[in-house]
């Protein structure tokens, strides 16, 4: 493991079972990911990264293979304290936003907070504006989900990603339900995220977003076909 490291896939599989048929929405994924990358990850409808992303961000757990993140083993943990590991690590963007509509704003983006035993009130609510502020909704605080827009709700949502501090922002379709204008806002934002140190994981089917990682990975039929660095040839794996 070197010092950077902070996400190690080994041998991931996925399968989903349903009466007498087998799905394997992933084939021995291996993948590492360091501190401070920003990768893409693309395919087809159905090609298993939208799996990969859950896994990567323990919403779901693997039939086999290794996962370590941040240097915790956890395949081998009970579901509560995958619970805390996820909490602490990973900020989640997704692509309907999934705002609580009768939470204000700053709720919103401390309602992750409110689990972490170590914070105080007081360091929530910091964090929050500082979360807020980094994403230039601080004038928006008291307002409800319904009184903004599309794009200032994702905005919001990047706020709570990052309020806690996570070792890295799994990012599922952000720009999907964004007009052109609004998309080009929200990813100038996770760029900026990265160029401050945030390593960042995207799922997108968007060519234009994909280009702007460091590092694009190709998905197709549960397994890793591509991963390359972006501007120089392909690494096709075999």
């Amino acid at each position: 493991m070197s010092a950077n490291e902070l996400v190690n896939l080994t041998n991931i599989t996925k399968v989903f079972a349903t009466d007498d048929i087998e799905t394997h929405a992933l084939n021995e994924i291996n993948l590492k990911i360091d501190q401070g990358e920003y990768i893409s990850i693309t395919g087809p409808s159905g090609c298993g990264k939208s799996t990969l992303l859950s896994l990567l961000g323990l919403l779901d757990v693997a039939s086999a293979g290794q996962y370590s993140l941040a240097g915790h083993n956890v395949e081998t943990l009970d579901k509560d304290e995958r619970a805390r590991i996820r909490n602490k690590e990973i900020g989640f963007i997704f692509q309907a936003f999934n705002l609580i509509s009768d939470m204000t704003v700053a709720e919103n983006v401390e309602l992750p907070l409110t689990y972490r035993k170590d914070l105080t009130a007081k360091m929530r609510k910091d964090w929050v504006t500082d979360a807020l502020a980094h994403v230039d909704m601080s004038h928006r605080a008291n307002h409800y989900p319904s009184q903004l827009s599309g794009g200032q709700q994702q905005r919001v949502a990047v706020a709570r990603a990052i309020s806690g501090k996570p070792s890295i922002i799994l990012a599922d379709e952000p720009t999907g339900n964004l007009d052109s204008k609004n998309a080009q806002a929200v990813m100038t934002l996770i760029d900026q995220l990265h160029k401050n140190g945030t390593t960042v994981c995207m799922v997108t089917h968007d060519p234009h977003s994909a280009s702007r990682a460091q590092r694009t990975i190709e998905v197709f039929d549960g397994q890793i076909v591509s991963d390359q660095m972006v501007n120089e040839p392909a690494a096709i794996i075999a």
